[in-house]
């Protein structure tokens, strides 16, 4: 009886395990996402997500990179995928009973050395367009751009020549940038690596993964909890370039057993480097994520994070400058205050951001997700500001020896050699803080101005320029599997900002207070106490100006008032060979200005709220694909018709609610076509593609010497043309480990259009030009001359023209290259080598001197020299730059990592590379008033030779 029983109980134990055998399986093989080379020794763990499937499962990945799972009970899985030096990869497969299911290929991001981090440069350019970019986008699976996205960053390159603004920048499925300029958002989250290092990105016209995408390529980062890397890290980055000091720690948990996962990420960035005296960094940055998964069918995430930070910039110089102090990395933003650098132009940014997202998943083909985004805190930038008194900057043009004398005679009041020998005697040898801000100076001056009540009344300030946001995003995306052949993406988002621009006083300067009035509005209209008001109702109502102290507004104080809503679909076709996707997206746009104080040159037309104008936008992408074993064939095309941004709508948004003339849509359209190849370590992209954007508007504000008054620029109607051809490759050598990278952009980017423009002074709203055109933008003439010099004239009595001299898009390399040589050993050594070149690098230009004002002169007569000399475009000299690295990582029993990387960049120690500048709204009288002269434009430089040293501790 006994032995019946035991075998009745052995039947009934082995049972249920005989029933949990299955027949189905998967297979594929884990591959290096860089250069699609097998990885070996590969972990991969199957996990039961609960739904019907049962049991966990282990395999490693062989020689040649396959894996297989066999036997295993039809269900839903989670298949996680680790390997030493690469980032985790996880995905979801669906086992069908006698179904061996192949997953083909699961790429593998390698682990950098962690020098590749995004970078942020401040940079001082009073107004002139450089804002703070990441240099570099990340990791990206495209060859082209894993190659370039950081090598070319030293010189500001911009893929395709566009601008910033037109790369989409996503996080968790919100577009994040930003609502008021369209410039990505990086800053948000500088110095959190680990908690943005999972992100996708998409290239120029390639379909994007939320919205139809632009013809910028998209990043996607994911964000939250889950999706940041599983252990600890910490890492100290000691960089010349930069900042001296950088440390930075995470930790994430990975998804529990019991669906939670957490994640937190902090780092700090301290200190100066060696090129540029008074900037500095004083960072520290944060995130927090939380999410639970709830049986694979709900997810719930939280996200905050942050990074406040203190930045003293860099200002741009004329080369004059540059040489008298004998650097090209001078700075003319700081001085001594007691023996300390003190920076005047100070960025003290904090702006958190919280996120919550939902996604549902009901089945395996479908899935919901909903996110809701909030932004706010302050975004703040400090400047020198005075009442009549002298212009405190150093290099201010009346400063300088070219000032005083000029060797051309035709220069008005430019003859007292004497005073220019005494000015760059100064200069040179820095005679009583010639070089810097004189801080001591400033003070004593306010010290002296005591008035009638024995308080001190400040002629210099420090100020700081806030740029408040208040940001609040909401999205809804779905993504429908259909069948093998057909998935549909589809969308909606809604957009709520408001934006404070205003000004407060930051520092007195030893004053007590400072009177809130416009120096510029007393100098035309002294006998009109109301015009000089910037505040008006408070004069009504105390009977004076206000007198402000530290803290206080004044200036100026008005909301941006922003409105977007979108909607979009997406469809992915598949059959065979073939990949082809249609894309749509309609949106609505309105935005207006609110004035919050009433101004006195503008009474009716300062406070409260503007017209809003609408805009009702679409786009459209479509883009056809063919594969053909290791080699892909495919092409895209798209049209995108795009409301302009508030910063760029109105003639003075910080006096009153005018807006732009012509303000209309900007409409782009973009082609391309490419070849890639991807085989066993051997990775090519070939791409040709042509792109035309029509309708831009700029806007910008300057002190105009013909009309001794500060005016309003705004110009509408910009058109430009891109055109060019990217390449990029790795390949292995014949060397074991020893490879072959390289990437060339060769492009053509000019400008196609004659803009108009309606230029008005500030204190006024006077017209000065109406809706005139800017003649010499798009291009100007070369004119014939003899042997003599002499110009040569036609019958008609003509100048002769040689040549039309096109105008090219400023401030990014046309022609761009790169060749490099890497050695990766197995054990996980790395060495690398490569020389870059850029050519084709035109300075931006700024629209006054292509005007006929400009070109013609005082007398408004034109002459072929005045306008071969002011419509004429600078170029840059071509440039080389040699860098190297060497890293090296060690693992202890496949789960402590320690490691190490060092990049030495600009070998060659080239100091003469202008990265950009900007030319200078100014203009100089001939002795006979018959012409007018440039001001020197300004410049920055690359630094020399820096380096970039990283340790890190992983586990």
């Amino acid at each position: 009886m006994k032995r019946i029983l035991l075998v009745l109980f052995l039947i009934a134990v082995s049972f249920p395990a005989y029933s949990q055998t299955g027949t189905g399986g998967i297979k594929g093989r884990v591959v290096n996402r860089s250069d699609k080379s097998a990885i070996a020794g590969a972990a991969l763990e199957m996990v039961s997500s609960g739904r019907t499937a049962s049991g966990n499962y282990t395999a490693t990945s062989d020689a040649d990179g396959d894996f297989v799972f066999e036997g295993i009970v039809p269900g839903d899985y989670a298949v996680t995928v680790s390997a030493a030096g690469f980032s985790e990869q996880r995905l979801t497969v669906t086992v069908e009973d006698g179904v061996m299911k192949n997953v083909f290929y699961v790429s593998l991001l390698p682990d950098d050395f962690e020098v590749q981090e995004p970078v942020f440069m401040s940079y001082d350019d009073g107004g002139y367009g450089f804002e703070d970019v990441p240099l570099v986008f990340g990791a990206s699976a495209d060859v082209f751009e894993s190659v370039t996205g950081y090598d070319f960053s030293s010189v500001r390159f911009r893929p395709r020549g566009y601008d910033n603004s037109t790369r989409d920048v996503y996080l968790a499925g919100i577009k994040m940038n930003d609502a008021v300029t369209g410039y990505s958002p990086y800053s948000l989250w500088s110095g959190l690596n680990e908690a943005v290092r999972a992100e996708d990105n998409t290239i120029g016209l390639d379909p994007a993964y939320f919205g139809v995408g632009g013809y910028n390529g998209q990043t996607n980062i994911f964000g939250t909890a889950s999706q940041m890397r599983k252990g600890f890290r910490f890492s100290l980055l000691s960089n010349s370039a930069l900042y001296r000091l950088r440390l930075m720690a995470s930790y994430a948990t990975g998804e529990m057993d019991n669906g939670w996962s957490f994640a937190a990420n902090i780092s700090t960035r301290l200190g100066g480097n060696d090129w540029v005296e008074g900037v500095y960094y004083k960072s520290f940055s944060y995130y927090f994520g939380a999410e639970k998964n709830l049986r694979d069918r709900h997810r719930f995430s939280f996200s905050v994070f942050g990074a406040p930070v203190q930045r003293g910039a860099q200002n741009a110089s004329t080369q004059e400058v540059y040489d008298l102090v004998g650097s090209n990395y001078y700075n003319s933003n700081w001085g001594y205050q007691n023996g300390v650098i003190r920076n005047a132009r100070v960025r003290n940014n904090h702006e958190p951001v919280l996120m919550f997202k939902y996604r549902y998943t009901p089945k395996e083909d479908f899935e919901l997700s909903a996110t809701v985004l909030y932004r706010t805190g302050r975004n703040g930038y400090s400047a020198l500001d005075w009442y009549d008194t002298p212009d405190p900057r150093p290099d201010y043009y009346r400063n300088l020896p070219s000032y005083f004398y000029n060797p051309d005679p035709n220069y008005k009041n430019r003859d007292s050699e004497f005073l220019a020998g005494w000015a760059a005697e100064a200069w040179m040898n820095n005679y009583g803080g010639t070089q810097h801000i004189n801080w001591d100076r400033m003070y004593n001056i306010n010290y002296d101005n005591v008035d009638a009540n024995g308080l001190k009344r400040s002629k210099y300030v420090l100020e700081e320029r806030r740029t408040d946001q208040n940001d609040v995003n909401i999205s809804v995306n779905a993504d429908w599997r259909a069948n093998d052949f057909f998935t549909l993406d589809a969308g909606a988002n809604f957009r709520w900002n408001r934006t404070e621009f205003y000004k407060t006083i930051k520092d007195l300067l030893g004053g007590d207070y400072y009177v809130n009035i416009d120096q510029f509005a007393e100098r035309d209209f002294a006998t009109d106490p109301i015009k000089i008001q910037n505040d008006v109702e408070y004069y009504f109502l105390h009977g004076e100006a206000q007198k402000v102290k530290v803290g206080d507004k004044y200036g100026y104080d008005y909301y941006a008032q922003i409105r977007n809503a979108k909607v979009w679909a997406n469809g992915n076709f598949e059959y065979g060979p073939w990949r082809a996707y249609l894309a749509a997206e309609a949106g609505y746009s309105t935005f207006w200005r609110e004035g919050l104080v009433q101004k006195g040159l503008f009474l009716d037309n300062s406070k409260g709220k503007s017209e809003a104008p609408q805009f009702f936008t679409y786009s459209a992408k479509a883009g056809l694909a063919y594969a053909y074993k290791a080699h892909r064939f495919y092409a895209n095309i798209g049209y995108f018709n795009e409301a302009p941004y508030f910063n760029e709508s109105f003639v003075s948004p910080r006096t009153r609610n005018t807006l732009t003339p012509n303000l209309t849509t900007q409409k782009t359209f973009s082609v391309d076509v490419n070849y890639a190849f991807s085989k066993r370590g051997y990775d090519i992209r070939f791409t040709a593609y042509y792109t035309t954007i029509k309708d831009q508007s700029d806007l910008t504000s300057f002190y105009d010497d013909a009309q001794n008054s500060f005016t309003n620029f705004a110009m509408s109607g910009i058109d430009q043309r891109n055109v060019g051809i990217e390449l990029g490759f790795k390949v292995p050598l014949p060397v074991t480990g020893l490879s072959l990278s390289g990437a060339a952009s060769i492009g053509d980017y000019v400008y196609t259009s004659i803009p108009r423009v309606t230029q008005t002074i500030d204190n006024s709203g006077d017209l000065i030009m109406d809706n005139r055109e800017v003649a010499y933008w798009m291009s100007h003439n070369i004119y014939k001359k003899d042997a003599s010099g002499n110009y040569v004239y036609g019958e008609d009595g003509s100048p002769v023209v040689e040549k039309v001299q096109k105008h090219y898009v400023g401030n990014t390399p046309q022609i761009a290259a790169t060749l490099g040589l890497n050695y990766r050993t197995r054990n996980y050594l790395f060495i690398g080598l490569d020389l870059q070149y850029f050519d084709k690098m035109y300075l931006e230009m700024n629209p006054l001197y292509r005007t006929d004002i400009a070109v013609c002169g005082p007398d408004n007569i034109w002459t072929p020299a005045e306008e071969e000399y002011m419509a004429a475009q600078e170029t840059f000299a071509p440039q080389f730059i040699l860098n190297a690295s060497i890293g090296k990582s060690w693992y202890i029993d496949r789960k402590y990592n320690i490691g190490f990387s060092l990049e030495i960049k600009n070998i060659l120690n080239n100091k003469w590379l202008k990265t950009g500048g900007y030319e200078q709204s100014r203009l100089i009288d001939s002795e006979n008033d018959e012409r007018y002269y440039r001001f020197d434009s300004k410049y920055f430089y690359m630094q020399g030779i820096n380096y970039m040293l990283n340790i890190y501790f992983r586990f």
